[in-house]
């Protein structure tokens, strides 16, 4: 339990910090500084961030309260919500610039 315990923190710590973050975007429309250049659509990246902390936090519960053996069975919708996070904080910024060339 003594490594569980360890990889634990920082996943809770993180699931945390979306988890805020997210709600700080939804209610009140606030991004980091870092990333108001890049987000088009405010309130589906807060609805990303929400998404992947319960994916983390999805992960957190199957890493200390199930048993090794049905671990995989609980960590795969963590890990689906966290592809589907990643999925909306692609769609919630900025398309890249291209350059034409021609």
């Amino acid at each position: 339990m003594g490594l569980a315990l360890a990889a634990a923190v920082p996943i809770g710590a993180m699931a945390l910090l979306l988890a805020a973050s997210g709600t700080a975007v939804l209610s009140r429309g606030w991004l980091l500084p870092r990333q108001r250049r890049h987000v088009l659509r405010p309130r589906l990246f807060g609805w990303a961030q929400l998404v992947m902390a319960g994916g983390l936090g999805t992960q957190l519960v199957g890493l200390l309260a199930v048993d090794p053996v049905y671990r995989p069975v609980v960590a795969m919708p963590g890990a689906l919500a966290l592809l589907l996070g990643l999925v909306l904080v692609v769609r919630a910024q900025r398309p890249a610039r291209t350059a034409h060339t021609g």
